[in-house]
């Protein structure tokens, strides 16, 4: 009677093993370099510059946002097929006016767009949009909508994690100094009308914070944080807060990729820096592992922002801007990848 119960449960492990296989990650294999380019340049005060901060992908074309140089005075949304990724791009004539773009994504026939929300002054509203629209057959901007996201997110964290010190410093702070910034836009792993940020700061811990304001605090300590969206246009959108662990860094670009059920992020300082690091991160089980941390062409982007998601041939671009002093010796700005699905 034991041998047989001990068959039927042998019998039962395989068959859910069988039915219920996942299929490899990036956490077991490696991504495979391909090459390194340049997008077509963003034009600032009639002189190119490179302030690529957001990409979408679909149907053969690529969609780029960028921050609009000095004080985002010149945000763009330029498309270009993906062969032609070095190309210059059409700019997409819009009705919203969206400042300091800094993630994008595509669902369902949509292309989002997010700005960094980081603008305390409620004055400034153009930096605090969720923006979507949809392409016609001429690539003509059609269905634009749009939600003031800045303080659904705030009150999402602070729901999150309580009305304490730090949503306290978090509330009142620029991003450059750990309030809200938002740097990054996906899909989710979930079906359906789901959307998730990608938070450069703050960060989640107890002692995260501007050591202006308290020399027992750190800008460089704390868990990163996703805000997931569950049907962001509705009145009444539903939001959740996870943390993922990056080696106390925050999220500055995200991409889900269905077939390796997992996030590729690349995770950056809260404060401008250059020490940059891709990731695999699985939802499922809330782990995430470094990816490509010596790799020779991702540590020569100068500040890599986006990922570039090519689905059905199982590539990635990882982009980077250009613009300022600290990236004018760049020689690409960004690296292609393959990945095994």
């Amino acid at each position: 009677m034991l041998l047989y119960t001990v068959k039927l449960a042998s019998l039962a492990a395989f068959l859910s093993a069988l039915l219920f296989h996942v299929p490899s990650t990036l956490a077991d294999q490696k991504l495979e370099f391909v090459s390194t380019g340049k997008t077509p340049q963003y034009l600032y005060n009639n002189l190119p510059r490179q302030d690529l901060s957001a990409s979408a992908y679909h149907n053969g074309r690529a969609f780029f946002g960028f921050d609009g140089g000095k004080n985002a005075d010149f945000p763009e949304i330029r498309s270009t097929k993906i062969e032609g990724i070095q190309e210059p791009a059409k700019q997409l004539q819009r009705q919203i006016v969206q400042k300091d773009m800094e993630g994008a994504t595509y669902i369902d026939g949509n292309y989002v767009f997010t700005s960094s929300l980081s603008q305390t002054n409620e004055d400034t509203a153009d930096y605090r949009v969720l923006a979507s629209f949809k392409i016609d057959d001429e690539e003509k901007v059609v269905s634009e909508r749009y939600v003031y996201a800045r303080e659904k997110v705030l009150n999402a964290l602070v729901e999150n994690f309580g009305a304490n010190d730090w949503a306290k410093r978090m509330l009142i702070s620029f991003g450059k100094l750990g309030g809200l910034n938002v740097e990054a836009l996906s899909i989710s792993h979930k079906k359906g009308d789901y959307l998730v940020m990608g938070l450069r700061s703050p960060l989640w811990h107890k002692q995260f914070g501007a050591p202006v304001l308290n020399n027992k605090l750190s800008l460089n300590k704390g868990d990163a944080i996703f805000v997931e969206w569950h049907r962001p246009f509705d009145e009444k959108p539903t939001l959740k807060v996870t943390t993922v662990d990056l080696d106390n860094q925050g999220i500055r670009g995200m991409e889900y990729i269905p077939s390796l059920r997992g996030y590729i992020i690349i995770s950056g300082p809260v404060q401008k820096a250059k020490n940059f690091n891709l990731w695999f991160y699985d939802p499922f089980t809330n782990k995430s592992k470094k990816l490509a941390a010596n790799e020779k062409a991702f540590k020569h982007l100068c500040r890599p922002e986006t990922i570039l998601h090519i689905e059905e041939e199982a590539r990635i671009f990882v982009l980077s801007e250009e613009s300022g002093k600290a990236c004018s010796t760049s020689k690409y700005n960004y690296v292609e990848y393959k990945y095994k699905p």
